[in-house]
């Protein structure tokens, strides 16, 4: 199969594979309101969907279930188009408006709704599903076709850097597929070709050298942040949507499943898996603290007890449960909503570091030591930080309710800094694992 036939099919095929409408309907389940494009970054796309200027207007839902459609029944853009636009323009959300930015609350006018962004919103969103949903094909079938070759669109509107990236075949595992699976900017229209060995022999093709990646210096106007970004791609575009999404989905598949699981099983699976799947769980741990502190700070928000899978109970703590005739009704670490909340605001003090409840996931599953407490029985699992400790307490079959049901679970219940020497107390604390 050539380059172009390749292209051809992810941009014109009626019916998308199941992995491109999987991949967008999975982003359905976040729809964050946002200002400009620059307030999510990258990877957050994979993995939430929405539209710039949408805050304030109740069109996410109509938008994302019209790109679905599209993804569904292989719509034209003209049929999107008429379908979507009278939605958006009976909410409001048409032509230029002055609207306030709600991080400086400066009133300008701004474009909402237009043809022009709708050709956007469209192709976008189509494109990147479609290559997430040809990722998803890579993996399943890397075995027998392991290369990937980057193919162009030759014509007077490619960008010279893709141009030049155009016949780079490389292993599908090649870290250059982290920056550079395409689409690689704003109606960027590069894709991949998938080949087995047959394939590069039939052709000619030889794997290549990876293409050097010069960095440059790009300010993030919304944040001031100053971030590196690979020459030739578009900022905000240098990442693998279908990698980014398989990575999110399998870790949130994977901790959900830990709360029913018998105990010993989830501490193995945990155990097996933490290496992929920590990284994408902090991430989407700490995007959902943040956004727990965010409405507080607004004086919106009210716990409701939400709770998130932050880990899972190590073999070593469940043989010393074991040892005592404590039988966990789970092996998943939780925490919930609230709790966090009240480590964010504990007297300043005690507080636990913003950095260690942000990556909590990753120090549950790294602790200096795990003691249990027999004062206020509970396990403590402990870092130190410098001359001082931190520790978090993990009550073990904590009783509480998540939509009106019983729910008994290991739950995160507050977490401070402390000394080291109040932690050697062996009248209160015994040594489960690790040393202090």
């Amino acid at each position: 199969m050539t380059g172009m036939r390749v292209a051809v099919m992810l941009e014109m095929r009626p019916l998308p594979p199941e992995e491109a409408v999987a991949y967008f309907k999975a982003k359905g389940y976040q729809l964050p309101a946002t200002w400009a494009w620059q307030d999510m970054w990258q990877e957050a796309h994979a993995t939430a969907f929405t539209v710039a200027k949408s805050a304030g207007f109740d069109i996410l839902g109509d938008v994302h279930g019209q790109v679905l459609k599209s993804l569904e029944q292989g719509q034209t853009f003209r049929d999107f188009q008429r379908e979507l636009t009278p939605l958006l323009q009976a909410k409001g959300w048409w032509g230029r408006k002055e609207l306030p930015d709600p991080a400086t609350g400066e009133v300008r006018e701004v474009q909402l709704g237009s043809p022009r962004r709708l050709r956007t919103i469209y192709d976008v969103n189509l494109r990147t599903a479609h290559a997430s949903g040809a990722w998803a094909r890579v993996q399943r079938t890397k075995d027998r076709r392991p290369f990937l070759r980057y193919v162009a669109i030759l014509d007077r509107r490619t960008r010279p850097d893709h141009r030049g990236w155009h016949g780079v075949v490389l292993p599908a595992d090649d870290p250059w597929w982290d920056t550079h699976y395409p689409p690689n900017g704003w109606r960027c229209r590069c894709t991949v070709q998938q080949l087995g060995q047959r394939d590069m022999d039939r052709y000619g093709y030889t794997v290549s050298e990876a293409p050097p990646r010069p960095m440059l210096p790009w300010e993030n106007p919304r944040t001031g942040e100053r971030v590196m970004v690979p020459k030739g791609i578009d900022p905000g575009w240098a990442y693998n949507p279908g990698k980014a999404a398989l990575e999110h989905h399998a870790a949130r598949t994977l901790m959900d499943k830990l709360a029913p699981l018998p105990p010993t099983v989830a501490a193995w699976a945990m155990a097996e898996s933490a290496g992929f799947v920590l990284p994408a769980l902090e991430k989407d741990y700490a995007a959902w603290i943040g956004e727990v502190g965010k409405r507080a700070g607004s004086g919106a928000f009210r716990a409701t007890g939400e709770r998130r899978v932050v880990g899972a109970l190590s073999p070593g703590v469940l043989s010393f449960l074991q040892e005592r005739e404590i039988t966990p009704a789970s092996g998943a670490i939780t925490i919930a909503d609230g709790d966090v909340l009240h480590m964010q605001r504990s007297a300043k003090g005690s507080k636990l570091p913003a950095a260690t409840l942000a990556s909590l996931p990753g120090m549950l599953a790294r602790p200096q030591a795990v003691l249990w407490d027999r004062q206020d029985p509970g396990l403590v699992y402990v870092w130190s930080a410098g001359d001082a400790a931190e520790k978090v307490i993990v009550k073990v079959n904590y009783a509480t309710r998540v939509a009106r049901q019983k729910v008994t679970t290991n739950s995160v219940r507050s977490g401070r800094t402390t000394s080291a020497a109040e932690l050697r107390n062996r009248g209160r604390y015994d040594l489960v694992e690790g040393d202090v």
